[in-house]
């Protein structure tokens, strides 16, 4: 939105008009250009192109350029209109395509401007035009200083608070310091984190430094002294009194519980184990195509097999742990090892193939809980999933309300209108974002892409060298460089992990990244 990316425009003043019902009623004009309307005194109704808007006193609308803009005043209220044009580089029409609404807490200042640019205009001076401008970027500023703060503003400074407490959970954090951090009361500020996340501050607090602590207690190798001061407590038996109350258990039992052999055939599982919070002992990493597996688990995997699906990868695999000579609690596979496959594992312990092929990410989740004895912990962390869903769609709503998203797949010399399950189902049934999606996995042309032409493009580039070759000539296309996606800046670059893999943590780490990426531009 304008107001909260001023600083990436130049701005052009243009003209001062006062509308007033003393004069007129109706008024219509085609806008060329940018304008802003400030009422000063009474209500008016507000239409441009298919958009319609009831301006209050005290209110500054934006519309934007290239839109048919017709004004009907109240003639029962005294009423005045102050009617500014301009124009912006670089263009902002699709920034701004249903205008902007700024609601003023002072008008003053605003007022005593608006009057010096009328008068700068009329001024018989040439040289006034000069500080015509300069009092415009004054009016701008002005007006961003003394707008009332938005639902969304607080929602933006409500996230910042949260986000701190993720990454300083360490540390002692008071509700104090965080409703000081939005400049308002702690009890306002309690009020908001609650109504907004469904939670209070201090349990969400509780619950990142809870769930901190599984991970090193699962980690091993540290005292619970140390564990509880990595976490952000100062007494460990105060950590074990609220680990206990949230977990059901002490800290001692819940290390013992996660003592599991577990064995998986493919990398995938790490995102169903990670929820319930297992490590395997034995697992396909790689410390490029599944770097993030491998940096969060790697040290703590002793057997590490090959990365793949191929039948002479998971063969490989199959031979390596069965030299290992070791009985596992359990080895988890997909669907794509064989009867024979399956007998020969059941040597080493008790084996379970996952319908991957069939079951959605939520069934496979429950499942693998199910025989670990972990049902309690999948529904809590699907319950998380859907709370962190709802927030991405209520601060997505307005974004990306009537706007269109496209995913383009860049594999070697040809593009692709990318689709798979994790789009499907996080993308378009979870967020109810608009995906373009195609029945065929026919390439794309630039020129059918332009046709299309997306509110958003979402990248993913094979790493091979013909790829990014493509990728590199893609960019520097016309056709490409004339897509509004390119020229709002609205084009994202993506990692196959998390958009490639099936499974519940990469989709939770897709709604983030998601919520993150979009809503980045609009921040204050």
């Amino acid at each position: 939105m304008l107001f909260d990316q001023m600083t990436h425009f130049l701005f052009h003043f243009l003209d001062i008009k006062i509308l007033s019902s003393k004069t007129k009623r109706h008024y219509q004009q085609r806008l060329e250009s940018h304008c802003l309307l400030f009422t000063t005194k009474g209500t008016a109704n507000l239409t441009f192109g298919n958009h319609q808007h009831r301006l209050l006193k005290d209110s500054v609308y934006l519309c934007p350029a290239q839109s048919e803009l017709i004004l009907k005043v109240d003639l029962e209220k005294l009423t005045t209109v102050y009617l500014i044009t301009f124009n912006a580089l670089p263009q902002m029409e699709a920034k701004t395509d249903r205008g902007e609404e700024i609601n003023l807490e002072q008008t003053e200042e605003i007022i005593r401007l608006c009057n010096s640019l009328m008068a700068l205009v009329e001024s018989p001076i040439k040289e006034d035009i000069l500080l015509s401008q300069a009092h415009f970027y004054l009016l701008l500023h002005t007006i961003t200083q003394h707008r009332k703060t938005s639902n969304r503003d607080l929602q933006h400074m409500l996230e910042k608070t949260k986000q701190h407490m993720e990454y300083h959970f360490q540390e002692a954090i008071q509700v104090k310091d965080l409703a000081q951090m939005m400049n308002i009361s702690a009890k306002y500020y309690m009020e908001l984190f609650r109504k907004q996340f469904g939670i209070s501050a201090i349990q969400y607090l509780m619950n990142i430094r809870m769930e901190a602590s599984k991970w090193l207690l699962i980690k091993g190798g540290k005292t619970l002294r140390e564990i509880a001061s990595e976490v952000g407590y100062k007494d460990e038996f105060y950590f074990s009194r609220r680990f206990k109350q949230q977990m059901g258990m002490s800290p001692s039992l819940f290390m013992k519980s996660r003592r599991k052999n577990i064995a998986v055939l493919d990398s995938s599982f790490f995102g169903l184990l990670a929820p319930l919070h297992y490590i395997p002992i034995a697992a396909p990493l790689h410390p490029t195509w599944r770097f993030h597996y491998y940096k969060t688990f790697g040290n703590h995997v002793p057997i590490q097999l090959a990365v793949g699906r191929t039948p002479a990868v998971l063969n490989e695999n199959m031979a390596l742990l069965l030299q290992e000579n070791l009985q596992y609690d359990y080895i988890f596979c997909l669907d794509n090892v064989t009867d024979e496959q399956l007998t020969i594992l059941q040597k080493r312990g008790h084996v379970y193939r996952l319908a991957w092929s069939s079951l959605s990410w939520r069934e496979q989740l429950l499942e693998v809980a199910k025989i670990l004895d972990a049902e309690m912990e999948a529904r809590k962390w699907l319950i998380e999933y859907e709370q962190t869903v709802q927030e991405a769609v209520a601060s997505l709503a307005y974004i990306c309300h009537e706007r269109s998203m496209l995913f383009l797949l860049v594999r070697e010399d040809e593009c692709y209108l990318y689709q798979d399950r994790s789009i499907q189902e996080v993308l378009l049934e979870d967020l109810g974002l608009n995906v373009m999606i195609s029945d065929t996995q026919e390439p794309i042309t630039i020129g059918q892409l332009s046709e299309m032409n997306p509110d958003f493009i979402m990248v993913l580039v094979y790493e091979d060298e013909e790829s990014m070759m493509k990728w590199d000539e893609l960019q520097s296309d016309e056709l490409w460089l004339e897509l509004k996606s390119v020229r709002n800046d609205s084009i994202y670059t993506l990692t196959h992990f998390p958009w490639r893999d099936y499974a519940p943590l990469p989709h939770l780490l897709i709604v983030k990244e998601v919520m993150q990426l979009l809503t980045a531009d609009s921040s204050l």
